[in-house]
């Protein structure tokens, strides 16, 4: 079983400087449920958080 999945975020996840689409969205929130996931970006955290951290649903 694999123990974690890394992503690119630009060109892989979502266009470059876009939010992931809501397909997207809704495929990576359920493989996050299921295992660890590590997104890379060559972007600064502010330009991060828009395009992906602020689109993801908040589990607790």
């Amino acid at each position: 079983m694999k123990k974690l999945i890394v992503f690119d975020l630009d060109g892989t996840l979502a266009e470059s400087k876009s939010p992931l689409d809501t397909e997207m969205l809704s495929l990576l929130h359920e493989l996050l449920r299921n295992v660890k996931v590590a997104v890379i970006s060559g972007g600064d955290w502010v330009q991060f958080e828009k395009q992906l951290l602020s689109n993801l649903p908040n589990d607790e």
